[in-house]
């Protein structure tokens, strides 16, 4: 491994492209790396810097972010650049091609990873981690006047706050290295840590800020700070439930619909059975797979450990009703509607189910909605803090200007009309954030994931089962509809119409259909590092202080 100076500038390294890469190159230009003057013969090897000359040197580092926007992998160290080198014509390899328009740019890119979790701790860590790798990379620039360009995706932007609050009373850090200019790409900005410091920033540094309105990470995902969520992102796995998800989804409604309302014909009665059958298994693969994922969670709180406990026995009693149900369909029969009421086993799996979606009015007192409330509640389960994020630095960049850059327009989802109701949406979540309403925000989320006339259905099936229900079975069904109206109530005040119905139609892939939850957190989250954006590419240009290369010729 050899990088070769002239006049202090590196002309050529050799090697990988990865981080232990870098600390061999490391390694080796503390002992190798030969220095040439103009005709000195001056060689500079373990003994230190060169002497500063009058060159400015331009350094573009990457911070990637919580990996759009979450660590979906589980893997350490995922937030790096290769999740936005996908496309030739992306952020990344676009200002690549401005290197050889300056006299000494350098561009890195490979070299910076961390986590990527969603966590204060670990952009704590990637701050001091970037500081370390400067120190190394460019340990013989230290002498010279060097200025950074930061870019950073969604937290990369605070990675790089709090490398700004780092180098202000870090000794080690070079008093001619300036920093002249951010790029935050869909940064959520915090208002109390990962503040930015100006103590290091260059007189004239200039801020870029990138924002997509659509996007809900930085609007209201990012206010959660989780702990571990690395570990709960690698313990649930999408796969299994997809299983189960994609037998429910085919279930034939309509078919079980006739049987009811209608005379039961063998025919109906087959069909409708095979259908119960089919809904019941796909419901217990679901629970099965949600059972496995809430046991992988370790608590460190006492009381929602014990609440977790009894949670997963509500669980294993539902699945294994889920499991004789769908046995009893299975196995066929007389097919009369006295046998379609026995199958139900309604004894065994109502009183499970009144304990489950309890809701005595509202989102305050509905029992899963205040459990999982408990569970991301502030230093409790698994979030470490909750802050109300803003999508504009001003607060943070006091007197210095903002170059701001909006690109709603240019999100596929703009082209479907749906801004106010987006707009309406996210506003309201983020407002009961604020309010510290975390039930109402879990059921503004959830709200979006059912439509109110599919959950009527399922009340339209309680009404017809108690035609053949009586006694005590009667007054359990009567509890079971009225939560089953409470929360289609809350659903028809929360559900905010976001996917045109040719999307719901042609567009099967959540991550990719406009308007969904998945795709507002994570396809508008990543826009902003998809293009190299006319205006940022301006900005940057101005920034860069080390002069154009008079020789260079556009192609």
């Amino acid at each position: 491994m050899k990088q070769t100076f002239v006049g202090g500038d590196i002309i050529e390294t050799t090697g990988g492209n990865n981080l232990s890469y870098a600390k061999d190159v490391i390694e080796n230009v503390g002992s190798q790396v030969i220095q040439q003057g103009k005709g000195s013969g001056v060689t500079y090897g373990k003994q230190g810097a060169p002497p500063k000359n009058n060159k400015i040197y331009d350094v573009v580092m990457f911070v990637a972010g919580t990996t759009d926007p979450v660590n979906t992998t589980g893997l350490k160290h995922q937030a790096n650049t290769d999740y936005w080198q996908a496309s030739k014509d992306n952020f990344w390899n676009k200002i690549k091609e401005l290197k050889p328009q300056f006299l000494n740019l350098h561009i890195e890119g490979s070299f910076f990873s961390w986590s990527g979790d969603n966590d204060t701790k670990e952009r704590n860590l990637a701050a001091a981690r970037l500081l370390d790798l400067l120190l190394r990379v460019y340990k013989f620039w230290k002498n010279q006047e060097v200025h950074i360009h930061l870019i950073g995706h969604s937290h990369g932007g605070n990675v790089i706050n709090q490398f700004t609050e780092l180098i202000s009373t870090d000794s080690k850090y070079p008093k001619n290295w300036k920093v002249k200019s951010i790029t935050y790409l869909s940064t959520p900005f915090f208002q109390h840590k990962h503040q930015l410091n100006h103590s290091k920033l260059h007189k004239q540094c200039k801020i870029i800020n990138v924002h997509n309105e659509y996007d809900l990470t930085q609007q209201l995902i990012a206010d959660f700070s989780l702990v571990n969520l690395e570990g709960l992102i690698k313990a649930f796995q999408m796969d299994k439930f997809d299983r189960g998800i994609k037998i429910l989804k085919s279930v034939n409604t309509e078919a079980i619909t006739k049987y009811l309302k209608g005379f039961p014909t063998k025919s109906k009665s087959v069909a409708a059975w095979a259908e119960m059958a089919k809904a019941f298994l796909g419901i217990n693969m679901i629970t099965a797979e949600f059972i496995n994922y809430i046991n992988s969670i370790k608590l460190d709180n006492a009381n929602l450990t014990n609440e977790k406990n009894t949670f997963i026995s509500l669980l294993n009693q539902f699945l294994q009703w889920t499991y004789d149900v769908h046995k009893n369909y299975a196995n066929g029969g007389s097919y009369d509607k006295i046998t379609w009421a026995k199958n139900l086993n309604l004894t065994q799996g109502m009183k499970v189910l009144n304990v489950l979606f309890d809701i005595k009015s509202g989102v305050k007192d509905s029992y899963i909605l205040k459990l999982l409330a408990k569970l991301f509640r502030a230093n409790a389960g698994i979030t470490d803090s909750i802050e109300v994020t803003s999508w504009n630095p001003v607060k943070q960049t006091k007197s210095l200007p903002i170059l701001d850059v909006p690109i709603f327009d240019k999100d596929p989802y703009h082209s479907r009309n749906k801004r106010t109701q987006c707009k309406n949406f996210i506003s309201g979540a983020s407002a009961a954030v604020h309010n510290g309403n975390l039930e109402e925000v879990l059921m503004r989320l959830l709200s979006q994931f059912i439509k109110p006339t599919e959950l009527e259905k399922y009340i339209d099936y309680i009404n017809n089962a108690e035609y053949i229900i009586t006694g005590n079975l009667d007054k359990e069904l009567k509890t079971l509809r009225g939560n089953f109206e409470r929360y289609h109530t809350l659903v028809q005040q929360y559900y905010a119409d976001l996917v045109t119905a040719k999307d719901e139609e042609e567009i099967k892939d959540l991550i990719k259909r406009p308007g969904t939850i998945p795709y507002l957190a994570m396809a508008s989250h990543s826009l902003s590092h998809t293009q190299f954006w006319p205006k940022v590419e301006e900005g940057l240009k101005s920034s860069f202080s080390s002069g154009k290369n008079p020789g260079y010729m556009k192609k």
